[in-house]
């Protein structure tokens, strides 16, 4: 009946359907923003993608990308390449090693607490090592004074040599015309007698008013014998406190500088003992009169000789300090030598602090480090990095490294250059 009817009215006509955007491929800019419009409207309707092909956006990035690296050799900030993701990850490795190398006040008070420790020990060891032979290491540092005591005696004895052989031979005789059976014992007593009349007109001995003092002395004795005995150590732990705040190829030179820095130190020592103690004894001893007899304290003289000791084993090491700052191009021997004057005046009051006070003694030791100093400008001269020749040879070698990196940098643009250009890719068809 429905059918009837529509056919009796008329030709039923059907409204043409509008095409969607997505259907009829045409961007039109009034129906996306009202698709836009709709979309954010509407919840529920599905979203249409984006206007922009992939391909499109990948070319406008590559275009971008080359457009912001115009005019320089990498790529832009905004996109970095795999040498900027290398580098970065180079420099994050190169902070953690620095800040991994890097220590604080509590961290440098505690390694020194170990070296302390450490050098401590080994002095207490050198020590006890060195405890069972106290008395002739004692005997050994005496025996410059008592030298000194027997050459003053032959130049003005109270009884001659010969009073003594006279008087052998005629003890000799006597008892052997009473019969005597302790002949064997004539020369003893001689002999005995003659050191009892060199103590008694010269006083050369040593007196000790603490019981406990001579006992004391051995210990002193034993501890500074075992420092020298250890030196090597003590000096490698030295260097090793140093040694965080140096280079790496620099810290190769550690055992090597702490050997050196003991055998100066032991050196120094030999000298004040060889040659500075018979001069300055003998210039001491000088004074002494039939009013003024020159009887030396066991400790005071035993201070005496160890602050000596010391103080010239210190000095030697100014070589060694010289070259560690010439190595550090701290100094140079140009500049050494126009600070000549005034090194020989710091060497002086270096010298008058040292030493005790008087002005033989003090000359006894600047003397040597003055000519310690001129043996240090030699071995700046030789091994300083601030020297001319060898800034020049430094200078020589970076222009050939450079004019290597030239060629080799112009024989890869002849060689780019000689290759034919690539074909572009072709842009594939849009869907």
């Amino acid at each position: 009946m429905s059918l009837d009817k529509d056919t009796e009215n008329g030709p039923v006509t059907e409204e043409p359907e509008v095409p969607s955007p997505a259907d009829s491929g045409v961007d039109d800019p009034s129906l996306a923003d009202s698709e836009d419009t709709a979309a954010s409207t509407d919840p529920d309707a599905e979203s249409t993608g984006p206007v922009v092909s992939d391909e499109d956006l990948a070319e406008a990035g590559k275009v971008l990308a080359e457009g912001s690296g115009g005019g320089s050799d990498g790529p832009g900030d905004g996109d970095p390449g795999p040498a900027d993701e290398d580098d970065s990850d180079e420099s994050e490795d190169g902070d953690d090693e620095e800040d991994g190398a890097q220590m604080s006040l509590l961290d440098h008070l505690g390694e020194l607490r170990v070296r302390l420790t450490r050098s401590f020990i080994a002095i207490a060891v050198g020590m006890v090592a060195c405890y069972g032979f106290a008395d002739k290491m004692f005997d050994i540092l005496m025996q410059p004074m008592v030298t000194v005591f027997q050459q003053r005696m032959a130049t003005k004895p109270v009884l001659s040599i010969g009073f003594y052989d006279d008087l052998r031979v005629a003890l000799t005789r006597i008892m052997t015309e009473q019969g005597s059976k302790h002949l064997d014992q004539i020369n003893l007593f001689v002999d005995i007698l003659q050191k009892s009349m060199i103590q008694i007109s010269q006083e050369g001995h040593f007196q000790y008013t603490y019981p406990a003092e001579a006992f004391f002395a051995h210990i002193k004795i034993s501890i500074v014998a075992g420092l020298f005995l250890v030196s090597p150590y003590v000096f490698a732990q030295i260097w090793g406190f140093i040694a965080p705040g140096l280079y790496s190829h620099e810290r190769k030179w550690m055992v090597p500088m702490a050997m050196i820095s003991a055998i100066f130190f032991t050196s120094g020592a030999l000298f004040g003992y060889f040659v500075v103690f018979p001069f300055g004894f003998e210039f001491f001893a000088s004074f002494s009169t039939e009013g003024i007899q020159f009887t030396p304290k066991l400790n005071e003289y035993l201070s005496f000789c160890l602050k000596l000791l010391f103080a010239f084993g210190f000095v030697f090491e100014l070589p060694l300090f010289i070259f560690f700052l010439a190595r550090m191009g701290m100094v140079s021997s140009a500049g050494l030598r126009k600070k000549r004057k005034y090194a020989i005046l710091i060497g002086f009051v270096v010298a008058a602090v040292l030493t005790p006070p008087d002005p033989f003694t003090q000359c006894l030791m600047a003397g040597p480090l003055i000519f310690l100093y001129e043996v240090g400008i030699w071995v700046a001269y030789f091994f300083g990095k601030n020297e001319k020749r060898h800034i020049k040879l430094k200078e020589e070698a970076e222009a050939a490294a450079q004019a290597e990196m030239d060629a080799a940098a112009q024989a890869a643009t002849e060689a780019d250059q000689g290759e034919p250009d690539a074909e572009p890719d072709e842009k594939p068809e849009k869907a």
